[in-house]
């Protein structure tokens, strides 16, 4: 494991000499699944459950404005009628 988080690092410094980013989205992922673990924890009080929720309404706003300014691209999924799809169908 460790061989491979050498070379993965080796390939992020590649990349970031080129003023290109790789972010790792499971990171991300990872954070938000914390908040609501947290949010929804019995032992927390209301107040780290609110803080918990405002968070993760701050994270929701600030990817709705990076999908909001992202373009179309050739071969993308209509991902927003995907989104409304699972909306209506009480998943999201």
């Amino acid at each position: 494991m460790l061989l491979g988080n050498v070379l993965l690092d080796l390939y992020r410094i590649k990349y970031y000499n080129r003023n290109m980013i790789l972010p790792e989205s499971d990171k991300a992922l990872h954070i938000i699944w914390e908040l609501e673990y947290e949010m929804l924890n019995e032992r927390n009080c209301g107040y780290t459950g609110s803080d918990m929720k405002k968070r993760l309404w701050e994270i929701k706003m600030r990817v709705d404005k990076a999908i909001a300014k992202a373009p179309t691209y050739h071969g993308d999924p209509n991902y927003e009628q995907e989104y409304l799809v699972e909306k209506i169908k009480g998943n999201v």
